[in-house]
């Protein structure tokens, strides 16, 4: 499913170029700070407008709901394009040894030529092909 070019795609078939990682990253961080920056501008005023900011908490949690899926689905598509198994985020979860799998997810260029988990990505964004 593909919302967006950037964020939101809850796809986890398929490969992303780095370039679609960091805009993916990117545009959460976007979306980020004008949520809590509208939270943080609310609760500074009178007590008339903190219902808004209530409002704006559960804005914010249903964010970070989707960008924990989306940004799995995106760790899944990134590790396949370096021709790792998606499955390699459960190693971002062990401190320190969580730094070789963000060197191949962040860094590392993608694998050349077509792999087990498709052809080399063109375009920024590409479904995964039908199987």
């Amino acid at each position: 499913m593909k919302l967006t070019k950037w964020f939101l795609n809850f796809d986890f078939g398929g490969r992303a170029r780095r370039a679609h990682y960091w805009a993916n990253l990117g545009s959460w961080l976007l979306v980020f700070m004008v949520i809590f920056g509208v939270v943080a501008g609310g609760a500074r005023q009178d007590e008339a407008a903190t219902a808004g900011v209530g409002l704006l908490g559960v804005v914010a949690v249903v964010a970070m709901l989707l960008a924990a899926i989306d940004g799995m689905a995106m760790v899944f598509r990134r590790a396949h394009d370096t021709g790792r198994s998606g499955w390699i985020w459960l190693l971002l979860l062990i401190p320190l040894l969580n730094l070789l799998p963000l060197y191949w997810l962040m860094i590392e260029d993608s694998h050349q030529g077509p792999n087990k988990y498709g052809p080399p990505v063109k375009a920024f964004y590409q479904a995964p092909a039908a199987a």
